[in-house]
């Protein structure tokens, strides 16, 4: 369907002239000249006029010019340098100092470390026109090919998903591209302060906001990549900090949000959040009351969420679940548990403890299923 937007086709169909405004502003944040920017910068290459798709790059706590001199790449209509200082070390700060930037109709935000494959700019943005709708999550790629099976969508769903059914909040890092209002409104705002985590609360905001949201899963793809020297998602770092970005949500809004969306996101942050800091740990982990505390208090403070949370985990999970919550005042118990989720076998780890709910939307044996049959 046509855009009814004159900006929009104007910037797409008009040749040889410049956009007077960006129609797609895409905001890459950068605090280390040794990151691979230059190449996140030229992966957002457009073949709509020039202008039409700017990128911004914010310089955290690093001169403007030092990172111009590293990418090699000059300002243009399609390109902008920013300088924000606040001497945190968060990403949170330098991207929603980009977000404020933004002046188009549409956005995107690009990790430095990360890239997008040829066209991906351009295909979401026809998406969002020819689709009319408010944001598109993007499919997801390992820069070593493996995809992300996320979002946990239903087979072969591709257009207006459900944020429950579809499973959007096992996809809340905001890849893709969005309509800048349609953000706002929902609040969008990365949290600050936090090493990692920053975007929990902005994409579920952005997923449970009523937006019409579109899965182009066969087309580009967000390249997620491991070749930086340091990045900080692949740091260990305390349980109590990691857990800041799931126990900071705003209760107001999740109040807000009723019981079916709060249960997604509870069973969400009980599977990637907490089990996932568990297994990662494993009983390898010397296991500081510090970290039993935090792990105690995370999983009560889940079940406060959704009192049945655990009863979609696999019967393996289940316990390991039940165990946490006692962490603190049962350490014994709790590394039994962890042990035992280590060993355990495909029953344990794909099964729930009452059959019937092993076939329920949010089950481990389902979502295998989803996995074997739908070839993204």
């Amino acid at each position: 369907m046509p855009s009814e937007n004159p900006a929009e086709t104007t910037a797409e169909t008009t040749a040889g002239t410049a956009a007077a405004t960006p129609v797609v502003d895409v905001v890459i944040a950068v605090h280390d000249v040794d990151r691979p920017v230059a190449r996140a910068i030229e992966s957002c290459a457009s073949t709509m006029v020039p202008g039409a798709v700017r990128v911004t790059v914010v310089c955290h706590d690093i001169s403007a010019r030092k990172v111009e001199e590293a990418t090699g790449l000059s300002p243009s209509t399609g390109l902008r340098y920013l300088e924000y200082r606040d001497g945190v070390r968060s990403p949170a700060g330098p991207k929603n100092r980009g977000l404020d930037a933004v002046e188009a109709t549409f956005t995107a935000v690009l990790d430095s470390d990360d890239y997008l494959e040829p066209g991906a700019v351009d295909h979401w943005y026809r998406v969002l026109t020819e689709q009319e709708a408010d944001v598109v999550v993007a499919p997801v790629r390992h820069q070593n090919g493996g995809l992300l099976p996320t979002p946990w969508s239903r087979f072969g769903r591709r257009h207006r998903l459900d944020p429950v059914k579809d499973g959007l909040a096992y996809s809340t890092a905001p890849r893709g591209m969005w309509r800048t209002a349609t953000a706002r409104a929902a609040g969008f705002r990365y949290t600050e302060g936090l090493r990692t985590g920053e975007d929990l609360e902005p994409g579920l905001r952005l997923a449970f906001s009523g937006a019409r949201t579109e899965f182009p899963a066969r087309g580009p793809k967000y390249v997620l990549c491991d070749d930086a020297e340091v990045r900080v998602t692949h740091d260990v770092l305390p349980l109590a900090e990691e857990f800041l970005a799931p126990e900071r949500l705003d209760p107001a809004w999740l109040a807000s949000i009723g019981d079916p969306a709060r249960r997604a996101i509870a069973t969400k942050l009980t599977r990637t959040n907490l089990l996932g800091a568990l297994r990662r740990r494993g009983t390898a982990w010397s296991w500081p009351d510090e970290d039993r505390d935090a792990v105690q208090s995370f999983a009560r403070r889940l079940r406060e969420l959704n009192p049945a949370v655990e009863t979609s985990l696999p019967a393996a999970d289940q316990r390991l679940f039940a165990a946490a919550c006692a962490a603190a005042d049962d350490r014994d118990t709790f590394l039994t548990a962890l042990a035992a989720r280590q060993s355990a076998g495909p029953v344990g780890r794909h099964l729930t403890a009452n059959p019937l709910r092993s076939l329920g939307r949010e089950s481990a044996l389902r979502h295998g299923v989803r996995l074997v049959l739908d070839r993204r």
